[in-house]
């Protein structure tokens, strides 16, 4: 398809000398495979777009394809036969280094930073779409062959940890056996509430009901802060055992969600000994001036943002605004990159804006290379959750529903399935992961138990159940034909599947419905493009249920492995079915979702 899109754009640009090429996707392959819209063309030359598409479909050739007016568009529309081998061989011939999908991305360097829990809180649902949003970033970039560096900018310093220190110095001195007491974090599935993290929550969230009718306990937990920062002993020695038992618990998390960074202890704290250096920085550059109470503040006015930002209480403590300014500063240091990506939700838009506009200032290398990808926060029905308040949905309770609410229907539909525990697993996985990743992501999303666990309906295990049902079609054929859409070791950011031999004769795929699962299937790079473009996971996901939906018409219309088709009509048709399971599982992985065999 790539070269045929190449072909396109250079008869169109030695057709429009000076006219900006950009193609586009029709709506469906009866329209065509590509579409040149003539309507920037038609401005800059002086012509009717209709008119000029009408000249375009007159003047242009190209083998194995027809060129049609509609309207102020030129379509390409591929022969069946060109479709076919146009496709097939793109994702057959495809090698482990270079995926379905690949584009060039010339040495780019990308930082990604995603997920970023506080310490010593218990993943959410909320947790959830920093995560896997950022997963899908970072697998995608990578797949289309940028440098990823993924980073993981714990919530590991700052004022929550002065609540924490008071609420445990009040409650749970006299308590320190039980909350300190071994824990066996390789259980498979601990009880979260016989976690040390656990007992640490309901700490959190009994201080924050209780200085509601008692002010000074605010002073109490800014004072503990303020000794962590000076280095008291003892403070510190809390901070370290509840950042501890904290990454214990998250990565037992990530594990679950097929989740990894290059760094998961790299947070606030890491920059703590680069404060005092950026501070100076800031101040040699005439940025910083006095605000209320004694605090530092920078004006950005001038750039049209009329909050300051405020990165030094009055008390001499730092903010979480210190840190990302001081983590910026030493990432351009260690990392040199050309994009950085923070995953983070829309409640901290501002937050952003001022960090980036200080960093302009600071040094104008930075302009145009930080992005805040935001994403609409998780509620509930009754309104937003609040760790403080304790009124969330834990993470792996959403993730065991969904698991047991599988396990009842496998139970059902096909008890005599293998490894059924493991297949519940994958299937309720993909329900949740999914599920976030069709909603748009800046848009915030109500949790309620049914939407977000659903099964049926444009789902994770529709997608899911796509996969395994070709697969099974695979298994009947015989031969080498499974093997041929299973990978080898999985290595990278994609599925590696070795290169496989496009048949020689491609009859049999003619037919309308065979020819829009090619169409829907040649939709998955321009799906992965759209992922790095619009930072969401969201494109990727609705081109896989396009790909499913179009593979059941195709299942249903084409009979595969009927006694009445010839060789060349079988093999021609089971090397669709191969290149759809690899493309499916390719891009379920690329969200952080595995492809069953059997379901």
């Amino acid at each position: 398809m790539d070269a045929l899109r190449h072909t396109f754009e250079q008869r169109l640009a030695a057709a429009l000398p000076g006219v900006d090429i950009t193609l586009e996707r029709p709506k469906s392959g009866e329209l065509g495979d590509l579409a040149f819209p003539c309507f920037r063309a038609g401005k800059q030359l002086g012509k009717n777009p209709v008119q000029l598409s009408q000249e375009l479909a007159a003047s242009i050739a190209i083998e194995g394809a027809q060129l049609v007016a509609a309207g102020p568009y030129l379509n390409l529309k591929l022969t069946a036969e060109t479709r076919a081998k146009a496709v097939l061989g793109a994702i057959l011939e495809a090698a482990p280094e270079r995926p379905y999908g690949f584009r060039p991305a010339n040495g780019k360097k990308v930082i990604v930073e995603y997920s970023s829990p506080n310490i010593a809180k218990l993943f959410t649902i909320g947790h959830l779409r920093s995560t896997m949003i950022g997963h899908a970033l970072a697998q995608t970039h990578q797949a289309l062959g940028y440098d990823v560096i993924r980073l993981n900018h714990l919530g590991d310093w700052g004022t929550q940890f002065g609540t924490l220190l008071a609420a445990y110095t009040r409650w749970a001195q006299d308590g320190n056996a039980d909350l300190e007491r071994d824990f066996d974090w390789a259980e498979p599935a601990p009880d979260k509430r016989r976690t040390p993290l656990f007992r640490l929550f309901q700490l959190y969230v009994r201080f924050h009901a209780e200085e509601e009718n008692d002010p000074a306990m605010r002073d109490e937990a800014r004072g503990w802060f303020k000794r962590l920062e000076a280095g008291d002993a003892e403070a510190r020695r809390l901070w370290s055992w509840f950042r501890e038992i904290s990454l214990k618990e998250f990565q037992r998390i990530y594990d679950r969600l097929g989740v990894s960074f290059d760094t998961l202890a790299q947070g606030e704290a890491f920059y703590e000994d680069r404060l005092v250096p950026t501070m100076q920085r800031l101040e040699d550059a005439g940025l910083l001036v006095e605000g209320d109470k004694g605090a530092r503040i920078i004006n950005l006015e001038d750039v049209g943002i009329s909050t300051p930002c405020l990165v030094q209480k009055g008390d001499g403590t730092s903010i979480y605004a210190t840190r990302d300014l001081a983590a910026a500063l030493y990432r351009k240091e260690a990392y040199g990159f050309d994009r950085c990506l923070y995953v983070v939700g829309t409640d901290q838009v501002l937050h952003f804006q001022q960090i980036f506009a200080v960093l302009d200032k600071l040094d104008p290398w930075f302009k145009g290379r930080m992005l805040h990808t935001p994403f609409g926060m998780v509620k509930l029905p009754e309104g937003k959750m609040s760790t403080r308040k304790g009124n969330v949905i834990f993470l792996e309770d959403v993730l065991d529903e969904a698991r047991e609410r599988v396990a009842a229907i496998i139970d059902e539909k096909n008890p005599e399935l293998a490894d059924k525990a493991e297949v519940a697993e994958m299937l309720g996985m993909g329900a949740v992961v999914f599920f976030d990743a069709m909603n748009d992501r800046v848009k915030p999303i109500t949790f309620t138990w049914d939407r977000v666990i659903a099964l049926d309906g444009d789902t994770g295990p529709y997608v899911q159940y796509a996969h395994a049902r070709i697969m099974s079609v695979l298994r009947k054929a015989g031969g080498d034909w499974a093997a041929k859409a299973q990978p080898g070791a999985c290595v990278g950011p994609v599925v590696p599947f070795e290169p496989a031999a496009l048949p020689a004769d491609l009859v049999g795929l003619e037919a309308p419905e065979a020819q829009a699962l090619l169409f829907e299937l040649a939709g998955l790079p321009g799906a992965m493009t759209a992922v790095v473009e619009g930072c969401m996971a969201t494109p990727l996901a609705r081109q896989l249920v396009a790909v499913a939906r179009s593979f059941s018409g195709y299942y249903t219309n084409c009979p595969i492995l009927a006694p009445e088709n010839t060789p060349t009509v079988r093999d021609a048709r089971l090397a669709l079915c191969v290149a759809t399971a690899r493309a499916l599982r390719q891009g379920l992985f690329l969200m952080g979702i595995q492809a069953p065999e059997e379901m």
